[in-house]
């Protein structure tokens, strides 16, 4: 292997690692002192509102990994149970779209598709 690309490949791997430790690996949650940075479950449904009957703004499709939430904040809204897990806590913040430039600014997904652990978590407010 040419010393060019041993150099980058030693580089990239030194940023995965970096990256894994500090938990902003796909799949995690992030959270912060302005909120929290988390992926979402495939096929989710993004809302206006923490309701079931709020309208849709988008669903994550199939993928995984490819949307993602900056989050805000909590609250109580609709008590939803999908795939063995109940819960009435709903996430605010803006959502991307990481395969186009699609962003949902004042979305809310449900607690149950929002990969931050346990709902509602420990290191976000409540709006």
């Amino acid at each position: 292997m040419p010393r060019n690309r041993t150099r980058l490949a030693a580089a990239g791997l030194a940023l995965v690692g970096a990256a894994t430790m500090t938990g902003v690996a796909a799949g995690t949650a992030h959270a912060g002192t302005s909120g929290f940075y988390v992926s979402l479950q495939p096929n989710s449904n993004v809302r206006t509102g923490p309701f079931v009957v709020a309208r849709l703004l988008a669903n994550t499709g199939p993928q995984v990994d490819r949307f993602y939430m900056d989050g805000v904040c909590y609250l109580e809204g609709d008590r939803v149970t999908a795939g063995g897990y109940t819960t009435d806590i709903w996430y605010r913040g803006t959502v991307f779209d990481s395969a186009s430039p699609a962003t949902y600014r004042t979305a809310w997904v449900w607690g149950g598709n929002v990969n931050i652990g346990k709902d509602p978590s420990d290191s976000v407010d409540q709006c």
